[in-house]
């Protein structure tokens, strides 16, 4: 999954220099709906180059791809509580929770 996302490089009169990054939101589809009104805007491999600058892109064809994803497209599953922690870094964070009863 690829977000479309901006990133800027800013020097301060000292020279101290700031790296900056942000992805971009859209208006949830009806999957993600189902947790919040927002969504990252997901970049399909056809889009890609066009993002990134390789191609030639016109602005309405970069208005057009940040639109929300397809929800049929998408999987969603309930993970452990841990996944808000950033100091939890481990592969079974995606696992799944399993349903107890």
């Amino acid at each position: 999954m690829t977000f479309a996302g901006l990133w800027d490089l800013w020097r301060a009169p000292d020279g101290a220099t700031i790296k900056s990054f942000t992805i971009i939101t859209t208006r949830a589809n009806a999957l993600a709906a189902t947790i919040h009104e927002r969504m990252p805007v997901i970049l399909p491999p056809d889009c890609w180059a066009q993002w990134l600058g390789e191609i030639e892109t016109t602005p309405d064809q970069l208005k057009a791809m940040l639109s929300p994803y397809p929800p049929e497209r998408m999987t969603m599953w309930p993970v452990d509580r841990r996944v808000g922690n950033v100091r939890n870094d481990s592969p079974d964070l995606f696992e799944p929770l399993r349903e107890i009863g």
